[in-house]
């Protein structure tokens, strides 16, 4: 799906086209605009965009599911609402729900992955169920991100849905528990990896909270993965 660009300038503005798969990266000096821009083209494409910001608040308040379905749906509606204005370039609306977002969404895609592959079994289609398991769940795939982007760290669900750090092969202890960058990176991963295809996901100042040899590696492999999306 084509997402349409564009940049105003001087004398006349300049139109761009991203495709499904491409990467489009915004470099400037700061105070250049580049939030302003950023701002630009997802008010444009707001209905199938996601929008990870700098800014974003890198603590989070729980490992467990603490969003009902409906709660989740309306939140996303408010994010998406709020978003779009104008005030939303400098500042972040809901900070703490859109981590309770991201969290939600990384155990919600392991449970329907867990059910599909059940029915499957349950109706005696092995063939079905075996090719089911051979698609990754986010979790398996955001571990082995972050192997690759030099953070020895691995999450896991326990019981009662908590979402769960350990490091190097220690003892389990909270997410919330992880540093800000661990957390930062947990959270752009899970974003992205749960994001529908044909989605335009736009990344400001993704560098803010990572150092360089972790964020590199770690969008890398994230765009590899979501060849079904456009990245800014």
């Amino acid at each position: 799906m084509p997402f349409n660009l564009n940049i105003p300038r001087v004398d006349s503005p300049l139109n761009i086209t991203l495709e499904t798969g491409q990467i489009l990266f915004v470099l400037g000096a700061n105070g250049t605009g580049k939030s302003s821009l950023m701002q630009n083209f997802y008010s444009s494409n707001a209905f199938n965009s996601k929008k990870i910001s700098a800014h974003r608040q890198t603590w989070i308040s729980s490992n467990a599911l603490t969003f009902t379905a409906e709660s989740r749906r309306n939140t996303e509606v408010n994010i998406r609402d709020q978003d779009r204005q104008y005030h939303s370039r400098w500042r972040e609306y809901a900070p703490e729900e859109r981590a309770k977002m991201a969290i939600y969404d990384l155990i919600d895609a392991e449970n329907i992955r867990a059910r599909s592959i059940t029915k499957a079994v349950d109706e005696d289609n092995y063939e079905l169920a075996k090719t089911l398991s051979k698609k990754d769940a986010p979790i398996k795939i955001i571990n082995e991100l972050l192997r690759l982007s030099n953070l020895p760290i691995e999450i896991s669900v326990k019981e009662n849905e908590q979402v769960m750090a350990s490091k190097s092969g220690g003892a389990p202890y909270s997410i919330a528990e992880l540093s800000d960058g661990e957390r930062n990176a947990l959270l752009i991963a899970a974003d992205v990896l749960t994001i529908k295809e044909g989605t335009l996901i736009l990344i400001d100042e993704p560098e803010r909270h990572l150092h360089r040899s972790i964020i590199s590696p770690l969008l890398t492999n994230l765009f590899e993965k979501r060849e079904d999306c456009a990245f800014i």
